[in-house]
């Protein structure tokens, strides 16, 4: 049986008291590790439109000096990539250098904000199965993350391999809040897409938990043998605090512990699982508590994780 893994690290996010749900707080785009240089990454910067022409991204690709290995770096896709830029320091990347560092690429959007509110809840949500139009608790339009998925696949990882040589059995996709909703949906719909995939706080509750019904089609069908997926959540988060409310019925139409129970059914299902509820983290937290040891974890220099399931 597969041991579930722990990642701990210290939250330097967080969002602000009463915010709505899964909107984080407005902060404006700074100078980050790409702009100010760094001894062990260079940095490239890309521009990607949607199919519908109406969200640019962003693209900042993180390429380490240290030469690759003989097939190729490891890859990291970060959802809400401008807001993963900012958490990124040279310290980090100094302890990245020290393993197999990976190529990073922060997706984001063209703007003067971490985080483009009305474009990440189009973009992260999954589509209604019967083509219904979807809106969130805050009434942002929902429903592109299979366009989405698509472009990043098919548009920013060939921008990213026309430039470093990468090793296709070793990728990774991050996301949290929406943007962990958006990687849990990769999984169970395009389980060969990446390697790893790594669920911070999803938005369960997103269309009243539509994207639990995609559970049993996922275990009907074969999975990738090398198909791994972490999903994380914080403790507060849980236990209804860390500035979250369950007063929406969308919201409170999924348990708190959801993501738990998830978790466990696949792992009984015999899927590479690892669950872990990060002590002391609200929802917000949760993105910088759980980035910086998802990176360290996937260049091989994180401690050895725990056990969380018995």
């Amino acid at each position: 049986m597969r041991s579930a893994r722990l990642i701990l690290a210290s939250a330097l996010f967080a969002l602000m008291a009463g915010a709505a749900l899964a909107q984080p707080a407005p902060r404006a785009v700074g100078p980050t590790i790409a702009d100010v240089g760094s001894a062990y990454y260079r940095f490239e910067q890309v521009s990607v439109t949607s199919a519908d022409g109406a969200r640019v991204y962003r693209v900042q690709i993180g390429v380490p000096r240290k030469a690759p290995g003989q097939g190729g770096y490891p890859v990291a896709y970060l959802l809400d990539g401008d807001a993963a830029m900012a958490r990124l320091d040279e310290t980090l990347l100094g302890q990245l250098n020290t393993g197999d560092p990976p190529v990073i690429v922060a997706v984001g959007y063209q703007g003067d904000r971490q985080f483009d509110v009305l474009a990440r809840a189009y973009d992260y949500t999954p589509p209604a199965q019967d083509g219904a139009y979807l809106v969130d608790a805050a009434g942002r339009p929902g429903g592109g993350a299979d366009a989405f998925l698509t472009l990043l696949h098919d548009q920013i990882a060939p921008e990213v391999t026309a430039r470093v040589r990468i090793d296709p059995a070793r990728s990774l996709l991050w996301g949290h809040s929406y943007g962990g909703l958006c990687v849990l949906h990769a999984a169970l719909t395009r389980p060969d897409a990446y390697g790893r995939f790594v669920s911070v706080s999803p938005s369960l509750w997103w269309n009243y938990g539509s994207v639990l019904a995609e559970v049993d089609p996922f275990l009907s069908r074969p999975h990738p043998a090398a198909l791994s997926l972490t999903l994380l959540v914080g403790e507060e988060e849980v236990a209804g605090r860390g500035g979250r409310t369950r007063t929406n019925p969308m919201w409170s139409s999924v348990p708190s512990g959801a993501t738990r129970d998830l978790a466990q059914r696949l792992h009984a299902a015999g899927v590479d699982v690892r669950f872990a509820e990060i002590p002391g983290q609200g929802h917000g937290g949760m993105l910088s508590a759980s980035l910086i040891p998802t990176l360290l974890s996937f260049a091989g220099v994180a401690p050895a994780p725990g056990d969380v399931f018995s």
